[in-house]
């Protein structure tokens, strides 16, 4: 059977925006800071949200120690349930307040320290663990959705990003793999290595950088999965989700595919949420990375969400809910000004649709073990071995001729290939994955570079897994859905 679909949207305060920033800016525009205004609220109503997901930062909670202060949260919170929408939850509960004098995220190559917790040190979770417990005293009944949040700056299992917007950003923050100098991680570290932290910064052997980004990788799923049972404890009753941003997933210290497995492993009862990239213009193109979570979460056993939150144009603002059809959504996330540009059909869309997960027999390569050795080197020393955004263009022209699901190196470790006739490499296999593509064409399995003999296509993607939707055209990248408002709910498989 398929799974109910929730649409949600957000808000962010105001009071959280450093104002002197162009992104602050673009959220104003995009309609975020003012959708709980009476006039606004009622729309999302009419247009299908069930869900408004309201934030909650430590930084602003509890500014003078142990004297927390609900009163901007009450104020959103007290809009949503009269306007009889659903309460959703987004903890940032990584930016601690100025007193507080816990482990932050160091830079390795600079020696400064973001304002951000690191993972690594433990006593960063049991803050989480006693935030929500004082958070569901007060509305465990009332929250039907948490954002498992961990480690990044908006709150994904990631590293430092530079993020500058929000009045509690960290003064020195950017990207990069080099956010492992704290006394923790340098700890957990020599668990696993005798090489010194800080001869990291300019190795070139193959062995010691996968070693490093596998361990930053792992400390971050693991660290997200040890959110999510500390949320599971303290909202057993609430809908969880986990949200995941960046389409190159090494240069920012996370792989997708790990943290869905690790939470999957506390219970595979969540949504895995990708960020989106509806703002490519190209299904082609931002249906990869969505795929790649959405393969991901159903092999592993979990829900696959979407969200549009940057500003997209009205003509594009179909792709989010049509990456939803093609990736077996159960939940979509859109910004105010997006869902109003998207347009009855979409509107409808939305408010009807069940939706049932994809089939195909065939596979595509990511090439996340290159990705790390490329994300390394760039970050150390310059020399690109990878052109990702080369990938994508290759992978989205792949549609042309067939559809597919996304698979890594974990996910064929742990065996996925057994589910496919076709995998399709766009380039070359790495040593580590020799055996088990020896192993899949050995069962029978097609390895291809190029996907042209799987199909003849006539040039329009139609979805397989759902009657009355739409069709989308490869030639000119357009989607077609415009007979969704007289639709009947759709039902997954004709």
């Amino acid at each position: 059977m398929p799974s109910p679909f929730h649409y949600h949207t957000r808000h962010i305060p105001i009071e959280h925006l450093k104002l002197t920033t162009q992104t602050a800016h673009k959220v104003i525009k995009n309609g975020l800071t003012t959708c709980l205004d009476p006039d606004k609220i009622s729309k999302l109503v009419d247009m299908g949200i069930d869900t408004i997901e309201l934030r909650l930062v430590w930084w602003e909670l509890d500014k003078k120690k142990n004297q927390f202060d609900w009163s901007r949260f009450e104020r959103d919170l007290d809009r949503v349930v009269k306007a009889g929408l659903k309460v959703g939850l987004m903890a940032w509960f990584n930016h601690p307040p100025s007193w507080h004098k816990g482990v932050n995220f160091k830079c390795l190559r600079h020696g400064f320290e973001t304002t951000t917790l690191s993972p690594w040190a433990p006593q960063t979770l049991d803050n989480f663990d006693r935030l929500y417990e004082i958070v569901s005293q007060r509305y465990a009944n009332i929250v039907d959705f948490v954002y498992v949040t961990s480690c990044g700056d908006f709150g994904e299992p990631v590293l430092p990003q530079g993020v500058e917007h929000y009045t509690f950003s960290s003064p020195h923050s950017h990207g990069g793999l080099f956010w492992t100098g704290d006394e923790y991680a340098q700890k957990q570290w020599k668990t696993i290595s005798d090489i010194c932290m800080t001869d990291i910064l300019t190795t070139q052997d193959r062995a010691t950088i996968l070693q490093y980004v596998n361990f930053i990788e792992e400390s971050t799923a693991q660290f997200t999965a040890d959110c999510y049972q500390t949320i599971r404890n303290h909202f057993p009753k609430s809908r969880y989700a986990v949200p995941l941003g960046f389409v190159e997933e090494a240069n920012n210290g996370h792989s997708k595919s790990l943290v869905i497995k690790k939470m999957a492993e506390v219970s595979p009862d969540f949504t895995a949420r990708w960020t989106g990239m509806a703002e490519l213009r190209n299904f082609g193109k931002s249906n990869v990375p969505a795929n790649r979570v959405s393969a991901a979460a159903r092999f592993y056993g979990a829900k696959f969400g979407e969200e549009a939150a940057l500003i997209i144009e009205a003509e594009n603002a179909k792709n989010a809910l049509y990456e939803c059809i093609a990736n077996g959504a159960t939940m979509l996330h859109n910004d105010f000004m997006n869902i109003t540009k998207s347009g009855d059909d979409n509107i409808s869309l939305a408010k009807n649709i069940t939706f049932c997960p994809p089939i195909t027999n065939t596979a595509l390569l990511w090439p996340d073990i290159d990705e790390k050795i490329n994300a390394f080197m760039l970050d150390g020393t310059g020399q690109e071995l990878l052109n990702f955004h080369q990938f994508i263009n290759q992978a989205a022209e792949v549609r042309k001729h067939t559809n597919y699901d996304i698979v890594d190196s974990r996910m064929i470790q742990d065996g996925i290939l057994n589910k496919y006739e076709n995998l399709i490499n766009l380039t070359p296999i790495p040593d580590e994955l020799e055996c088990y593509i020896n192993v899949f064409k050995n069962q029978g399995g097609e390895v291809q570079t190029s996907p042209q003999y799987l199909t003849d296509w006539n040039g329009l993607y139609e979805t397989n897994h759902a009657n009355c939707v739409s069709t989308y055209n490869t030639k000119n990248q357009s989607i077609d859905i415009s007979s969704v408002s007289s639709c009947h709910p759709i039902h997954g498989m004709t």
